[in-house]
């Protein structure tokens, strides 16, 4: 009898768990194409932005990155792909270091789980370091307002249930808008505070731009990787 109420238990944990974790169906179904033009999004005028949050953490050893940007060049004609620099903050023997990177976004169309009907426009990429690339990482977009948010699902983390919110830098500073929060939660998780892991501060904006210590990348987006930006992760 014991051994019953514990397994009955455990369902009910699971259930209230997986509740809020977040629906990624949201990534499939049709009435949410309009707002997953990955290439729209990496269009935007206002070229560069920040992770805002995310649902998941990168860290150098003993400290966790931030101040994540990402600042997208305009696409060449006839290219297929976006030139991007990555930048992030951490800290170094009590020293703030910002981390930079080139990298590249590679627009491709990952069709639908619950449709037989096919995109017309690119809703994923794949961020690498070199044309033709295959070590880099893979991104869905979930949603964007083409405007002042975006939200990127990380497809080879957490068993794509990782997300990243990004912030255009002429919107940051006035928080996450409403309808972008709540297609978040929805979409990757709310309710618990690790859905929502801060990356972005009022400071960032001094420390990227300031004369701080600066290192440049030859490592990975930060940790391969994010924006909407698009781009990653760091």
């Amino acid at each position: 009898m014991e051994l019953v109420l514990c397994s009955i238990l455990s369902y009910f944990l699971a259930v209230l768990v997986d509740a809020k974790r977040g629906e990624i169906r949201i990534d499939h179904y049709e009435n949410y194409w309009q707002y997953q033009d990955i290439q729209k999004a990496l269009e935007n005028k206002d070229r560069k932005s920040w992770m805002f949050y995310r649902s998941y953490s990168e860290n150098t050893p003993g400290s966790p990155h931030s101040c994540v940007y990402a600042n997208v060049k305009k696409k060449k004609t006839k290219k297929n792909f976006y030139r991007f620099e990555q930048g992030y903050t951490f800290s170094k023997k009590n020293q703030n270091q910002t981390q930079t990177q080139k990298l590249l976004a590679i627009p491709f169309k990952r069709e639908s789980l619950y449709t037989h009907k096919r995109r017309e426009k690119d809703n994923a990429m794949n961020v690498t370091k070199a044309k033709g690339g295959r070590s880099g990482r893979l991104y869905r977009l979930v949603y964007s307002d083409y405007s002042k948010c975006d939200i990127l699902r990380v497809l080879d983390r957490n068993s794509g249930y990782a997300c990243e919110l990004y912030l255009h830098d002429n919107a940051v500073d006035n928080g996450v808008p409403e309808r972008c929060k709540r297609m978040y939660g929805n979409a990757c998780g709310k309710d618990e505070e690790h859905y929502t892991q801060q990356v972005y501060y009022p400071w960032c904006k001094k420390k990227i731009e300031g004369p701080i210590e600066t290192t440049s990348a030859g490592t990975t987006q930060e940790e391969v990787t994010t924006t909407t930006t698009l781009p990653p992760g760091c």
